[in-house]
């Protein structure tokens, strides 16, 4: 059977780059294990503590017939292949190749842990993940979606988004699956014909730049999805609502952090990588920049906006 993986390669010693080369093509070279897509190579300064040198890093996204352990196996061999040896905890290394995440497969055994324990805590694995997972074929737009590829991208890296966290906090498969489904839909007619907008929306705030979420709904239920949390995700993405479940709230913070948008880039993927463990604080700070936003350019404040952002604020 068919999996995706998501490995991570590291290297701080020697010729890094030929040292991440070396892990990709052992990884590829596994038989039924195909790398279909490369993250950008990051350079990061080391954890735990030790004193060396800055890391590159990557992860690729596999897709393999071969097991966890199996690729496992195949990464300690790159590894040798490197030149790493024996070493303390968090030492340097000339390569390091860790299975990140495997399917929807956890494991807990000695020798291997999946998903990855230390996913949480490395902000530069989450934005690796964030910009993999897009070429996963689950991904996708829904069939009533009409965007043109400016959105569309949007879109997929806010999907993109959500399901890292979704990861890295643990969520079910199927609390995931809601997360991903607000973000696939929440901008997904916003290329459609203006009047279309305002008659899916039933001219809702009566606001034309605002008709999107609430038209997406529409169509989205028009189309079989009945979670109230995931309509009321989509419906008030640009505006905020104090009834939100978590799936508003994810949405709402991801719409603002995804890192295709070019304002504060710094700052706002710092705050991404914060939510995994900080989603409370790190949805106050996007309330804040976003009230910020909408002050400087008088955009208008709704009810639902404003009692939303008092509610978070005040908490």
């Amino acid at each position: 059977m068919l999996e995706w993986a998501f490995v991570a390669l590291g290297s701080n010693l020697g010729d890094r780059l030929h040292n991440l080369a070396l892990g990709r093509r052992k990884l590829a070279g596994l038989v039924g294990t195909a790398v279909v897509a490369e993250s950008r190579v990051e350079e990061t300064e080391p954890v735990g503590g030790v004193a060396q040198g800055d890391f590159l890093n990557q992860m690729v996204l596999l897709r393999t017939e071969r097991s966890a352990e199996e690729l496992l196996r195949a990464g300690h061999e790159a590894e040798r292949e490197a030149g790493r040896v024996p070493s303390e905890r968090w030492g340097p290394r000339a390569l390091d190749v860790d299975i990140v995440r495997f399917g929807e497969h956890i494991i807990r055994e000695p020798h291997i842990t999946v998903p990855h324990p230390e996913l949480p805590h490395r902000p530069f694995w989450l934005r690796e993940l964030a910009e993999l997972l897009p070429h996963v074929t689950q991904l996708v737009l829904p069939v009533w979606a009409q965007v043109g590829p400016k959105r569309r991208g949007h879109i997929l890296r806010v999907a993109a988004l959500v399901e890292t966290w979704a990861i890295a906090m643990s969520r079910t498969p199927d609390e995931r699956s809601r997360w991903v489904r607000a973000a696939l839909g929440h901008d997904a007619v916003r290329d459609a014909p203006p009047e279309d907008l305002a008659r899916w929306a039933d001219g809702k705030w009566g606001i034309p730049a605002l008709y999107h979420g609430a038209a997406a709904a529409h169509v989205a239920r028009d189309h079989g999805e009945t979670d109230p949390g995931v309509l009321d995700a989509m419906t008030y993405h640009s505006v905020g609502y104090v009834g939100w479940d978590e799936v508003g709230r994810m949405l709402f913070m991801a719409d603002c952090l995804e890192p295709g948008r070019k304002f504060r880039r710094q700052r706002r993927a710092a705050l991404a990588a914060q939510v995994p463990d900080d989603p409370a604080g790190v949805l106050a700070h996007v309330v804040r920049m976003r009230l910020k936003w909408a002050l400087k350019h008088r955009h208008p404040i709704l009810p639902e906006g404003a009692e939303f952002w008092n509610d978070v604020l005040s908490s």
